[in-house]
């Protein structure tokens, strides 16, 4: 771990950029499939999970579109289905919040047990 040691009287200024949070991300990706419409997500982890869930989003219907490393607008106008990918659920522990998406806009879902390949 690198460390800052700062010595003398000098003030500390500028800008550090935090990186969104991976189980913030994982549950906001879905929540966005609520919304007919098109919605904005800014300040995502670029991550595997994250990648992953967008495949998933798009496998239902949704439109992604990446306008930066960690931004991302999704069109959940035209979702198409219900039952999602169980080869990648299955694999992703945070599947399970597809459910509830799912069953709030289509009133009903298919979603593979998470963890379980």
């Amino acid at each position: 771990m690198e460390k800052l040691v700062i010595h003398g009287p000098t003030k500390l200024k500028g800008e550090v950029t935090i990186s969104g949070a991976k189980n913030a991300a994982v549950a906001i990706l879905p929540a966005a499939l609520l919304i007919d419409g098109v919605c904005k997500i800014e300040n995502l982890p670029n991550i595997s999970d994250v990648k992953m869930y967008c495949k998933i989003l798009q496998e239902l219907g949704a439109k992604i579109t990446w306008i930066t490393e960690n931004e991302i607008e999704i069109d959940a106008r035209d979702l198409s289905c219900t039952q999602a990918p169980i080869e990648m659920t299955s694999k992703f522990r945070a599947s399970y919040y597809l459910l509830g998406v799912l069953l709030g806009r289509c009133g009903t879902a298919e979603v593979g047990l998470p963890g379980r390949m």
